[in-house]
């Protein structure tokens, strides 16, 4: 598979094709001429003028055959050039990055064996300053190779603008006919009604998504104002004094769920940055690349990375079999007494709070998130994975459930409940769910989930956790990233079968590119 997008072998063949279609157009006109009015008959007359007539016709469509031919045929040969140079580059980055990593192994050594040494030998300390140049020449030579790739796609791209000049030039130099002029006329007519068509479907879209959101949110309200009643209900079973009590406890509970909420929904968007969070670490302290076997263990490291004091997500970006593939890993709820000193981090409960009962309101979570995927150069065509567990589960689903802005294509999740959640059709779920995990059943607020119908689409993993524990948050209980990310492994065949697609975020041989950025309140 290239590097570059298109295929420079069929476009050559296509484009020599439409020179040899030029070509032909000429010697029609060469033939057609070739009659000439010699007899004085009707018939041979009006012959000929016909000849003349469709002659003039070709011959003025002619030049835009012709160089849109000639262009099309020179960014065959450009586009050629910049595949053959962006093979070569990935090759040597290739190279490069193995290089890469001995040289930066050889140069932990050494200096791990210089450490561990009470006086190091000269012979052994002399080596350092050479193994430091050999790491430093690998990391150039694969920033070189990158650069090189780059510079492809950037002539690739040239090449494509200026053959569209071409293109352009061409048509416009003889379009100049009344009924080119028409048919421009109604090509923009057709232009401003599409543009009004896709308008309108857009803004369909929206208000669909937006009813969806307000929907959901007055059944979530409704449930927790059941349970608030509950309350109230089971108080009043013991008399007056209980019915207060009862009454002063769920109002205490209401009044503590509207704080939370709206205290996240009207607060400032954080301010996003990408950070390095390995700058210093050795290369044995850093993940492995993201795999299709441990896409959940990435859950895990971004709540490490953050824990009550940050945010963190992970974007990783690969080269898939039609353009960039981006895989978001969403962090879980770090933060539970939130609302008795935040420390930071806006994966907290007022947003678990939000998200769960106010999806048709954005908390400071879903914008931080989403402003992380703009500056990672997320675009609205390029496909999306969500990944989470808990609460990052929940985000993942509630993204692909209620927001229409990216190309989402799958979503993995894990002890998260998203069974409520409208996620469309066309988007791959996986939800791995423990039995004995109280999170996932908070789904019942909105009726029994499991009573929930999914399509083909939705693959939903329900078992006992690898190390059974009743104790919630516990390692090895049912509601951990780790044990999760155990059982997903287990079933990963499963996954495999019903998701091929799935295939297409991990790229072992090819680009990958792993950012992360962070923010806090």
């Amino acid at each position: 598979m290239s590097v570059l997008p298109g295929q420079p072998a069929e476009l050559t063949s296509r484009a020599a094709g439409l020179v040899a279609s030029a070509e032909v157009i000429l010697t029609v006109i060469q033939e057609l001429r070739g009659i000439v009015a010699d007899d004085e008959g009707k018939a041979v007359q009006a012959l000929y003028e016909q000849n003349e007539q469709i002659s003039s016709d070709l011959e003025r469509i002619h030049p835009r055959y012709k160089g849109t031919a000639d262009a099309i045929t020179e960014y065959a040969v450009a586009l050629t050039a910049a595949h053959e140079d962006a093979h070569r580059a990935q090759d040597d980055l290739d190279d490069a990055l193995v290089a890469q990593s001995r040289a930066d192994r050889a140069l932990e050594d050494l200096n791990d064996q210089v450490n561990a040494a009470d006086e190091p030998a000269p012979s052994l300390t002399d080596q350092v300053p050479g193994a430091q140049r050999a790491a430093d020449d690998a990391q150039a030579a694969v920033g070189s190779a990158r650069a090189r790739i780059d510079a492809a796609r950037e002539a690739m791209d040239a090449a494509a603008e200026t053959a569209i000049r071409r293109i352009d030039a061409a048509i416009d130099s003889t379009n100049e006919g009344f009924w080119d002029k028409v048919g421009d006329f109604f090509s923009d007519i057709g232009d401003f009604l599409a543009g009004i068509a896709d308008w309108i479907g857009d803004f369909l879209e929206d208000v669909v998504n937006l009813l969806k959101k307000i929907a959901d949110t007055i059944v979530a309200i409704l449930g927790a104002l059941v349970v608030l009643l509950l309350i109230v209900a089971i108080g009043a079973l013991f008399g007056t004094i209980g019915l207060i009590i009862g009454a002063i406890i769920a109002g205490v509970l209401a009044a503590f769920l509207i704080w939370s909420v709206l205290s996240d929904v009207t607060g400032d968007t954080p301010k996003v940055s990408e950070t390095d969070p390995y700058k210093d670490a050795k290369r044995k302290e850093i993940p492995d690349d993201p795999s299709l076997a441990n896409v959940l263990d990435g859950a895990g490291e971004v709540d490490e990375l953050g824990k009550a004091e940050d945010s963190v997500v992970k974007i990783t970006k690969v080269l898939g079999p039609d353009g960039w593939y981006y895989t978001v890993t969403l962090p879980s709820t770090q933060e539970w007494l939130s609302r008795f000193g935040d420390q930071g981090a806006v994966n907290d409960l007022d947003s678990n709070l939000a998200l769960m009962l106010t999806p048709a309101l954005q908390t400071q979570y879903e914008r931080a998130v989403l402003e992380a995927m703009d500056q990672a150069g997320i675009g609205p065509d390029d496909p999306v994975m969500l990944v989470g567990f808990s609460q990052g589960g929940i985000m993942a689903g509630h993204l692909a459930a209620y927001n229409s802005d990216y190309n989402w294509q799958a979503v993995v999740a894990a002890g998260a409940p998203i069974d409520h959640m409208p996620i469309p059709d066309d988007i791959d779920v996986v939800s791995v769910q423990h039995n004995g995990d109280p999170v996932p059943r908070l789904d019942a607020i909105t009726g029994d989930f499991d009573s929930i119908d999914h399509g083909s689409n939705w693959t939903s993993i329900r078992v006992d956790p690898p190390n059974p524990d009743p104790v919630l948050g516990v390692d090895v209980g049912a509601h951990s990233a780790s044990a999760y990310s155990d059982t997903y492994q287990q079933h990963l065949a499963e996954v495999q079968a019903n998701h091929p697609d799935l295939a297409n975020f991990f790229n072992d041989d090819g680009y990958t590119d792993i950012s992360y950025y962070h923010w806090s309140e």
